[in-house]
């Protein structure tokens, strides 16, 4: 969808905001907002919290999927407010984050006051609050750059007063408010639809591992009683056996001092961050020299290996590549390649089966963890070796597919957030005219998207056909 332009633009003076339309005009913000600051009671006065007052802090608001907020976190009392020298502020204000982070936004629905990290924007009869929240939420970068500190950046009142802002009449502010709660609404739809897809996608990957390892790929062959309750029935020529008696050694990575062998450079040295279900990030990985592994021999790395995470994310596991080759590892669980498919079995330590027996023994309240003792007598389904094979190459196609799949339609929500970001730029500064008639007459921005939210066939064709990755600034082509 194309828009028109105005007729005639004017310099706005401001180098971020570039010409604006003949009739608006550009000043600072505290011409039309009066700025009120934020504090905090004292946290060990118990009269002053858990009262009525809702109280607002950077944390809320970048936790909101919404424009408006209603609500928070902590409230505090009368007295409370009255301690700290907070101010309420009525619905209708703009509350903007000025520090850790810049530039989260909301306006108010009812009546609140916020602590230090907030300043509240209160519009006089000339400003509309959603379009200068529009505005606002899409000039975070111009707002941190103005933000001054060491520690971390915070913008001050006097900076956010100075800040410059476009002023068009006060009925294109409503017309331009409500051409974007429409546009941007049918974006985040689709972008939800996506996240819906993505969600199902998932399912449909663990879903499909879960089968292929606990009962095979012929849905016709002959099962039997595993003998263990909570796994039921498995193919006749499976067995049931403990993970030390598939691997010919099972151990765990260096765990006393390993930042002693650090180096600057040389072979991959694996902790359990850089491990990824079925993958492991050698490139970002520390390093230890080749004297060093070899002089922990039981726990070098050769490929096929296998890498699980011992803590923080218990069970997650993955191959060791060649590229890690005569490497080494630290605090994590390392099992050895024996008469097995390492793919096979990465796919199986991965699946519900074993995560079920990793929480039955983990420990730890701060960080999750279990211990190799308990490790090694783990339950795995095992088919015959060459089954294993067929298995994890089946797998290999079959998540390949849907990883496509889920990569493209996070292709999609981040076109889709592009164009909602340029269709916000470019209404609220001027460079496209937006009438009450856009709002109906707009097409339909769901073209060309694949909007298969249901699980039905779960969309196999590319998600992003049809969806032009051109310069968005095509969309906003000077029509006169």
């Amino acid at each position: 969808m194309s828009f028109p332009r105005y007729e005639h633009y004017k310099e706005s003076g401001v180098e971020w905001l570039g010409e604006v339309p003949v009739g608006w005009e550009v000043a600072s913000l505290k011409r039309y907002f009066r700025i009120v600051g934020g504090s905090t009671p004292k946290s060990d006065q118990e009269a002053y919290w858990d009262g009525e007052i809702i109280w607002v802090t950077p944390a809320d608001l970048s936790k909101l999927q919404s424009l408006y907020i209603n609500d928070s976190q902590r409230k505090i009392t009368d007295n409370g407010l009255a301690s700290c020298g907070a101010s309420l502020v009525p619905a209708n204000s703009i509350i903007l984050s000025t520090r850790a982070p810049i530039g989260s936004l909301a306006i108010t629905d009812n009546e609140m006051c916020t602590n230090q990290g907030c300043k509240s924007l209160v519009p006089n009869n000339e400003a509309d609050a959603k379009y200068y929240g529009y505005l606002l939420a899409n000039s975070s970068t111009e707002l941190n750059i103005r933000g001054k500190g060491t520690t971390f950046l915070e913008l001050s009142g006097d900076e956010l007063g100075a800040f410059k802002i476009p002023l068009p009449p006060l009925p294109e502010q409503h017309t331009i408010a409500a051409f974007l709660d429409c546009e941007t609404g049918k974006i985040d739809e689709l972008v939800a639809e996506q996240e819906r897809l993505i969600s199902l996608l998932k399912e449909k990957r663990q879903a499909t591992i879960s089968i292929a390892v606990t009962k095979g790929l012929n849905p016709d062959a002959p099962m039997k009683d595993s003998g263990i309750e909570w796994l039921g029935a498995v193919p006749v020529e499976w067995e049931v056996v403990r993970l030390k008696h598939i691997s010919p050694f099972i151990a765990v990575g260096i765990v006393v001092n390993p930042s002693e062998y650090l180096s600057d450079e040389g072979l991959p040295f694996i902790y359990g961050g850089d491990i990824r279900e079925g993958s492991i990030d050698y490139n970002g990985a520390r390093r230890i020299n080749f004297e060093n592994s070899k002089k922990n021999s039981k726990t070098i790395l050769r490929a096929g290996d296998l890498l699980t995470v011992r803590v923080g994310a218990p069970g997650v596991t993955a191959v060791v590549p060649s590229e890690c080759d005569g490497g080494n590892c630290a605090s994590v669980m390392l099992v050895h390649q024996g008469d097995f498919d390492s793919q096979w079995l990465c796919y199986v330590m991965n699946n519900r089966v074993v995560r079920y027996q990793v929480e039955i023994v983990q420990y730890g309240a701060a960080q999750e963890q279990f211990n190799i003792s308990h490790a090694v007598n783990f339950l795995i389904i095992t088919p015959p070796r060459q089954e294993q094979t067929t298995i994890s190459s089946f797998l290999d196609s079959e998540t390949a597919k849907i990883d496509e799949l889920v990569c493209e339609a996070r292709q999609a929500i981040s076109l889709l957030k592009e164009r909602r970001s340029a269709l916000i730029s470019a209404a609220v500064t001027g460079k496209i005219k937006v009438t009450d008639s856009d709002r109906s007459d707009s097409s339909d921005l769901s073209e060309g998207f694949c909007q298969t939210g249901s699980s039905e066939g779960l969309c196999q064709t590319g998600l992003s056909e049809g969806f032009s990755q051109r310069d968005f600034s095509e969309e906003f082509r000077e029509t006169p």
